[in-house]
């Protein structure tokens, strides 16, 4: 199931597709046209009747040939079963980059570098240090705790945070950026304001996790106030976020909603 964004005269900037030393260079085989593209592999929710649902997150990302893995879900048989269905080959795909430590995000690592050794590990800090202390951290690990550039379109916001230590990437564009979260433990607010003042990039789609199963209506309806003063048009809010949240930003955002579910394919062109 494909869902298109219509931004009006949003042309997207060209994904860099040479390497800073000792980083993947990317992978020309993904999707290459001017558009992101965000497939859900792994969600609590369904898009495509045919894959297995649990609760968890992952997907694959893909911007003008540049691929990368996020996240991997909470049962590594059913992420490996939705990947191989999806037809996605973690064997061609140059990096994997973790939200954080949960296990509902992580379970596939184990799978993914055993039929790509090569593929490189991008994680928060804090859980890259945790792996190392149990002999169990991938090679080719990457632990980031400040916002850094990663390959290509992809940035990290690092790890940084006061509430919990977890990363949110960002697939930057000539018109601003793509966020995505895990569960967004540190709070949407303050992830996009990383990427905006330390990255410089202008979020202008959030796509995840939001965890916001606690928050109140009144608490709903500020946050998405914030979000769009802070530029934010389109939201996809999945997995951890909560039900009834969920309705609350489709009120709030209108046309510029997304649901989500295993199998979704969001294109933003």
């Amino acid at each position: 199931m494909k869902h298109f964004l219509g931004l009006t005269g949003l042309l997207l900037m060209l994904g860099l597709s040479t390497s800073t030393a000792g980083e993947p260079a990317g992978n020309c085989n993904g999707s290459s046209d001017d558009a992101v593209h965000v497939t859900i592999i792994y969600d609590n929710y369904q898009a495509d009747q045919s894959l297995q649902t649990d609760w968890g997150f992952a997907c694959l990302v893909e911007f003008q040939g540049n691929q990368l893995l996020f996240d991997a879900g909470r049962k590594a048989e059913l992420y490996k079963r939705n990947v191989e269905l999806l037809g996605i080959h973690p064997e061609e795909i140059p990096a994997l980059f973790i939200s954080h430590e949960h296990g509902d995000h992580t379970a596939g690592i184990p799978w993914i570098t055993q039929v790509n050794p090569a593929i490189k590990c991008y994680l928060p800090a804090a859980y890259a240090e945790q792996l190392e202390k149990r002999g169990h951290l991938p090679p080719h690990s990457k632990g980031l705790a400040k916002p850094a550039h990663l390959y290509g379109p992809f940035y990290s916001t690092g790890d940084n945070f006061e509430a919990f230590r977890e990363q949110g990437l960002v697939v930057k564009t000539e018109n601003g950026g793509v966020l995505i979260t895990g569960c967004g433990h540190p709070g949407a607010i303050p992830m996009v304001e990383v990427a905006e003042k330390e990255l410089g990039i202008e979020i202008h789609t959030v796509i995840g996790g939001l965890h916001l199963m606690r928050k109140s209506r009144e608490e709903l309806e500020q946050l998405a106030a914030t979000l769009k003063e802070m530029g934010i048009k389109h939201i996809c809010p999945t997995h951890c976020t909560g039900d009834a949240s969920i309705a609350m930003l489709k009120e709030s955002f209108g046309d510029g909603y997304i649901s989500g579910g295993t199998g979704k394919e969001i294109i933003i062109p």
